[in-house]
C-alpha cells in the first residue's frame, strides 16, 4: 500500500483502542488466564495497522502512535509479568455494596479503577512509584497545613504555567519564524559556493538545535499537554492534585547521561519498561542479579524499546522509512554512552582511592565535576541528535503542529516576546517555578 496516508480519525481510534483492551481484559480474566496471553497477539496485530503514514500533522497524531506501541507493553506488565485482575480493583465501596450494587455499575467502577491505573504510566501514590518521580513543588506547602493541596491554588498556578508555556510553543513554531527559517535557507543554498560555513559554525548550530530541542522545546511541549490533562482531572474532580506531580525535574540534574533519561527526563515508559527488561534480563536469560552483564543488558532492553517506539512514531508521524529513522541509532547509542560514563567515573574513583569512592552516590559533585559533565552530554547529544533529526531537517514540512492556533499572529511577534518575558519572570517571581 505504498503512498496510502491513514486518516487522523483512524489512527486515534486504533491507539484509543490499545489503551482500551488492556484494562478490559485484565478485570474480565484471572491471572493466568490463556486469553491474556491471545491478547498480546491480538494487539501486536492492530499495532500492525497503524503503521502506516497519516497527511497531516496535528500532535494528537504523535500521542496516537505512542499509544498504539506503549499500549502493548502495558498490556505485558500488567495481564502478565506483574499481573492484575478485577479484585485488585475493588474499592471498600464496592466490596461492601456488593449486593445492592447494578452489575453495570460495578463493572464500571472496577474499569475505571484499573483504566486510571493503566494510564498512571509513573504509577504516583502506588508501591511501583517510578523512581526519580519529581516531588511535589515546594510552593503548595506554603502555608499550607494540611497535608493535601487546595484544589484552586493547584489549578490557578499549572493554569498560569501552562499559559506560558502555550506561548512559548507559539513563537517556537509560529508561520512567520518558519517563513524566515526557509527564506534563510534558500538565500543560504544560493550562496554556499561563495561563502560555506566553517567546522566551527556548523559544530556551533548543532549545539545550539539540540540544547533547545532537548532542554527546551521538548520538555515544555511535553509538560504543556501534561499540565492540561492535571488542570481537566482536577477541575472536574476526577483526580487529587497530588496525582499530578511535576513531568520533568531541574535542568541542573544532567551532568550525566545516566541522570539526563534517569533523573531529568520523564519517567512515563520508566515503570513498563523496567519490568519487561527485568523479565528478559533474570527470568528468561538467567542473569544474576546487579551483575554487570545484567546491567548493561536491563539498559539495552529499555533503550531498545524506547527505540522502537520512537521509530513508530517517525513511520506514522514523519512518513519515513525504518532505515531513514535515525531512532534506533540514537538510542542504543545511549548503551554505550552509559558504558563510557561509568568506565569513566570507575577510573576517577580508582584513582582517588577510597576517599572518594564510597561517596559516589548521595554525594553531590564539585562544581568543576559538573561543568564537565554538562559538556558531556551536551557532546554525545549533539553528535547523535544529527542522526535523529535527520528525518525532521528532510521532511520539514511532515513537523507535528505542537498547538492548534497561534496567538502571535493576532498580536505580533513583538508583543509575543514581551509578554514571555514578563510571563517568565512572574512565575518565577510569584509561583516560585524552576527549570
Amino acid at each position: 500500500m505504498a503512498g496510502y496516508y491513514q486518516p487522523v480519525s483512524r489512527l486515534s481510534f486504533i491507539g484509543t483502542t490499545q489503551t482500551l483492551i488492556p484494562p478490559i481484559v485484565t478485570i474480565v480474566t484471572p491471572k493466568g488466564s490463556h486469553l491474556r496471553y491471545l491478547t498480546i497477539l491480538f494487539m501486536i496485530w492492530i499495532f500492525t495497522l497503524m503503521l502506516y503514514p497519516v497527511e497531516k500533522q496535528p500532535y494528537i497524531t504523535t500521542l496516537s502512535a505512542c499509544a498504539g506501541g506503549f499500549g502493548i507493553i502495558t498490556a505485558l506488565d500488567i495481564l502478565l509479568l506483574n499481573p492484575k485482575q478485577a479484585a485488585d480493583f475493588m474499592s471498600d465501596s464496592t466490596t461492601s455494596n456488593n449486593r445492592t450494587t447494578n452489575k453495570i455499575t460495578r463493572f464500571i467502577s472496577i474499569f475505571r479503577a484499573a483504566l486510571e491505573y493503566q494510564i498512571n504510566a509513573r504509577k504516583i501514590n502506588t508501591p511501583r512509584e517510578a523512581k526519580n518521580t519529581p516531588s511535589l513543588p515546594r510552593y503548595y506547602a506554603q502555608g499550607n497545613g494540611s497535608k493535601s493541596i487546595p484544589r484552586n491554588k493547584f489549578l490557578v498556578r499549572e493554569t498560569a504555567i501552562a499559559a506560558w508555556q502555550y506561548l512559548v510553543l507559539d513563537i517556537a513554531t509560529m508561520p512567520a519564524i518558519k517563513m524566515a527559517l526557509s527564506k534563510q535557507q534558500e538565500e543560504q543554498d544560493l550562496s554556499a559556493q561563495v561563502h560555506k560555513p566553517s567546522p566551527i559554525e556548523q559544530l556551533i548550530e548543532q549545539v545550539i538545535v539540540a540544547i533547545v530541542a532537548w532542554l527546551i522545546i521538548s520538555r515544555i511541549l511535553m509538560s504543556f499537554y501534561y499540565r492540561m490533562i492535571a488542570v481537566i482531572s482536577v477541575a472536574l474532580r476526577l483526580e487529587s492534585p497530588e496525582k499530578y506531580p511535576p513531568l520533568f525535574n531541574k535542568m541542573a540534574d544532567a551532568y550525566t547521561l545516566r541522570n539526563f533519561w534517569g533523573k531529568f527526563w520523564h519517567q512515563i515508559l520508566r515503570v513498563t519498561f523496567t519490568a519487561v527488561s527485568n523479565f528478559i534480563t533474570r527470568d528468561i536469560l538467567g542473569l544474576a542479579k546487579l551483575s554487570l552483564l545484567e546491567r548493561y543488558t536491563n539498559v539495552f532492553c529499555v533503550f531498545f524499546l524506547s527505540g522502537v517506539l520512537h521509530l513508530t512514531m517517525d513511520v506514522i508521524v514523519l512518513d519515513c522509512t525504518v532505515r531513514e529513522s535515525g531512532s534506533m541509532v540514537f538510542f542504543l547509542s545511549f548503551v554505550l554512552g552509559y558504558m563510557v560514563e561509568d568506565g569513566v567515573q570507575a577510573v576517577w574513583r580508582k584513582l582517588q582511592g577510597s576517599q572518594d569512592a564510597g561517596s559516589s552516590s548521595g554525594k553531590e559533585p564539585e562544581v568543576w565535576k559538573k561543568a564537565l559533565g554538562y559538556v558531556w552530554v551536551s557532546t554525545f547529544l549533539t553528535v547523535m541528535s544529527a542522526v535523529y533529526f535527520e528525518p525532521v531537517r528532510r521532511r520539514p514540512e511532515r513537523q507535528v503542529g505542537m498547538i492548534p492556533w497561534s496567538v502571535a499572529e493576532v498580536i505580533g511577534v513583538e508583543v509575543m516576546g514581551g509578554l514571555v518575558v514578563v510571563g517568565g519572570v512572574v512565575l518565577m517571581v510569584v509561583y516560585k517555578v524552576e527549570v
